[in-house]
């Protein structure tokens, strides 16, 4: 994804995004340009943890879980692009939608979540609060415009 599209993304308002791609891994890494203009990046991957992108060997204490680390997130003071790669069945987890919603209206602190996975089932009572983004080639496998 071009950078101008990422910081589209980031400056759209939406504090949840959800970013649909075949390929996670290369997503991450296309967020590395902001992280040399100085934007505080942080990456999540389940039972590693959250760290910053410009020291990703360093893991923040007590975000190895999804609950952990959406407690963290919510708890930050701090302007942060939370980067959350293979979230996919944990957004659709009751118990921790209350967290995401509170993150979601949070007018005292800008920080975004960028969910990342290959697809989601998305919880009805977040669609108004996240932007999803579909990459190319997962629009067109999910299209229906084909069917007659």
């Amino acid at each position: 994804m071009h950078q101008e599209h990422l910081e589209k993304l980031i400056s759209s308002g939406y504090k949840l995004i959800s970013l649909e791609t075949d390929s996670p891994e290369q997503s991450l890494n296309d967020f590395r340009p902001l992280v040399r203009e100085g934007k505080a990046i942080y990456a999540w991957e389940k039972e590693r943890g959250l760290s910053r992108m410009e020291a990703g060997h360093i893991t923040l204490p007590r975000t190895k879980t999804p609950e952990m680390v959406l407690k963290y997130i919510e708890q930050s003071n701090l302007f942060g692009i939370y980067l959350l790669i293979g979230f996919s069945k944990e957004l659709a987890q009751p118990m921790l939608r209350p967290t995401i919603e509170q993150i979601a209206t949070d007018k005292k602190h800008t920080k975004i979540i960028i969910f990342i996975d290959h697809n989601f089932n998305y919880p009805q009572k977040l669609l108004d609060k996240l932007l999803i983004v579909q990459e190319k080639e997962v629009r067109e496998r999910t299209s229906f415009a084909g069917i007659s």
